[in-house]
């Protein structure tokens, strides 16, 4: 069964706290876009009517880790691949702790397109 949630520990035991996959992706997608040179890379349409996968996909293992996969896109004109690639990935590690208290396992990025 795939999760669909990230669930907090909760002290106070009067309920279960959860944070949804589509909050990690959109926290992951906007810091990757705030690094200077980088874009998230929207699919363009397929062949079918609807896409399945979006240029952000987040995963929880059974374990409680979450692995997050980022398409991007990344200017010309900025710094070396690389280094914009492991500032993406800082960013993104800082917005995930911050925001949901929780340290992602893995963060994959892909670099799909140059653009000028």
């Amino acid at each position: 069964m795939k999760r669909d949630y990230y669930y907090i520990n909760n002290y106070q035991y009067n309920g279960d706290l959860a944070i949804g996959r589509h909050a990690f992706e959109r926290i992951a997608a906007i810091a990757a876009s705030s690094v200077p040179g980088a874009s998230i890379q929207h699919a363009k349409q397929k062949k079918g009517i609807f896409t399945l996968e979006g240029p952000v996909r987040a995963s929880f293992r059974k374990d409680g880790r979450i692995d997050l996969r980022l398409d991007v896109s990344i200017s010309k004109n900025a710094e070396s691949v690389p280094e914009v690639c492991s500032m993406i990935q800082k960013n993104v590690a800082k917005a995930i702790a911050k925001m949901c208290e929780a340290l992602p396992f893995r963060i994959e990025v892909r670099v799909t397109s140059l653009t000028a």
